[in-house]
């Protein structure tokens, strides 16, 4: 038995590009950019992918299987360092993955400018193999290129796609909601919420929820969506709302990349710009379709600046009038 399903996430395809590479030069894409493998063994199952260029020279690529891990940050980005696969119940695991051009085998592959190759991902899963959890990045690169008359460094660029496996059946579904919690007091939206979602779980997992905020009468007046992210085996991220996928209008968008770029980590973030008085934010969050499910509230307060400077005046006035008024009525009696 096998379930294989290939999701499009928020980026399209990876570009890696090593500190030289003239990204003008080079413009490919890749599909699926992510492909997600539940199986149970044996199987043997095969998987379309597409790589297409969209310049008007020719490509040399080079694939290379290589497994990957969270990094720390939690924001999504992976690292390939510090990666032992006899750290794996099946060290071999990356020998029973193979890519074919047409029917033959196959690790290096030319594209001719605005071709699309058609590739087969083929995962081959024997009988006795043990249960366990693989993240495998398929990176396509380019020869790299070197010019001895000037000693230049070599310049090489890479397309990824992304392999998450599961063999064998899965575990429950677990996770701890670390932090949700945005800023006490503003003066003005929009508002970054921080989501930190742990999954303890022995598989990678693809939480969905949202963020409904109430004003100080309990009346809804906004939400959130999250956006869908894979959070793999035993690791920590936070989740970003979807708007960041690019799917805000453009005035929201503008606002919301000024916060992003505010922030040195990922937050969720709800685009109202005007905001006045106490607000309720509660997140609803399942960590599959069959749960768990998180709430959890957190509560801030707006007050706009150009108000408190307004009030501030009319304190000040009041009081300079209260004053006048005061010593003239002392002069009278004097």
């Amino acid at each position: 038995m096998k379930k294989i399903k290939i999701v499009l996430l928020m980026f399209s395809f990876f570009l890696i590009l090593s500190p030289k590479a003239l990204a003008q030069n080079l413009d490919l894409g890749i599909y699926p950019p992510v492909i997600e493998i539940q199986a149970n063994p044996p199987t043997d199952f095969k998987v379309p992918v597409f790589i297409q260029n969209f310049t008007d020279q020719s490509q040399d690529l080079t694939l290379t299987l290589k497994l990957f891990k969270p990094s720390k940050d939690e924001n999504g980005t992976l690292i390939f360092s510090d990666v032992n696969l006899n750290d794996y119940p099946d060290p071999f695991i990356l020998q029973r993955i193979q890519v074919f051009d047409e029917t033959n085998k196959t690790n290096k592959f030319t594209i001719s400018p605005k071709q699309r190759k058609d590739l087969v991902l083929q995962v081959q899963i024997p009988a006795n193999e043990p249960k366990g959890e693989y993240y495998i990045s398929m990176i396509f690169s380019t020869n790299p290129n070197s010019t001895s008359s000037n000693n230049s460094t070599e310049v090489s660029a890479s397309i990824v796609s992304n392999i998450l496996l599961s063999v064998g059946p899965l575990g429950n579904t677990q996770g701890v909601l670390e932090e949700f919690s945005s800023p006490t007091f503003l003066f003005k939206g929009p508002v970054p919420f921080t989501i930190r979602l742990r999954n303890t779980s022995d598989h990678y997992i693809n939480p969905k929820g949202n963020i409904i905020i109430e004003n100080m009468f309990g009346q809804a007046i906004g939400k959130v969506d999250l956006l869908p992210v894979n959070i793999l085996s035993n690791s920590v991220r936070r989740i970003p709302d979807s708007l960041q996928s690019g799917t805000a209008k453009q005035s929201d968008y503008q606002k919301i990349q000024a916060i992003v770029d505010a922030n040195s980590s990922p937050v969720a973030i709800w685009p109202e710009n005007f905001l006045v008085g106490p607000y309720t934010a509660t997140l609803t969050i399942a960590l599959s379709d069959n749960g768990p499910v998180f709430v959890r509230k957190t509560t801030f307060f707006a007050f706009p600046a150009e108000y408190i400077l307004g009030i501030l005046i009319i304190i000040g006035i009041v009081v300079f009038i209260a004053v006048r008024v005061r010593k003239k009525i002392n002069l009278k009696y004097q």
